[in-house]
């Protein structure tokens, strides 16, 4: 393909239903995603496009005890962010 663009890609260790801009970081173009799993210790993933715009590179990893369903970024504080997630009660 003539003038396309090759695209870039992250891993993630489990699979993930949720991604959310981080809409207060305005220097950068990052990104919160979620993993949803059953079985093991899920994951908040903060992951930041590089200033060249090639590659993912992930700036923070919490661990999250159950399966996340959704999640958002604060508007204001790019150090805060919410998840909605089902304890299974």
């Amino acid at each position: 393909m003539q003038g396309g663009s090759s695209g870039i890609g992250y891993g993630l260790k489990y699979q993930a239903r949720c991604i959310s801009d981080v809409k207060a970081d305005t220097d950068h173009t990052s990104f919160i995603t979620g993993t949803l799993s059953l079985k093991e210790e899920n994951e908040v993933h903060l992951i930041r496009v590089s200033s060249g715009g090639t590659e993912l590179i992930c700036e923070g990893l919490f661990s999250h005890p159950n399966e996340i369903w959704d999640l958002a970024s604060c508007p204001f504080d790019q150090r805060i962010f919410s998840t909605v997630y089902s304890s299974g009660i």
